[in-house]
């Protein structure tokens, strides 16, 4: 009956270590994710901050000519 047990508990051992090295390898999988995230939202707010510059420039450019019209 012990053989068994013992059996039992490195089966469930063995289990249990396989499960924390997939836990360990999706975590790195999240933090990478996470780092190619903030990549992209940089992107993104960069190139927000340069269509509204571009936008300010066609609304001051409209305003200058009708001014001179």
């Amino acid at each position: 009956m012990s053989c068994q047990n013992s059996e039992v508990d490195a089966a469930q051992e063995t289990r249990i270590v396989v499960q924390a090295l997939k836990i360990e390898r999706l975590e790195e999988k999240q933090e990478e994710l996470r780092d190619r995230l903030k990549a992209v939202e940089k992107w993104v707010i960069g190139a927000g901050a340069v269509l509204a510059a571009g936008v300010t420039l066609v609304g001051f450019a409209t305003n200058i000519s009708k001014a001179y019209l």
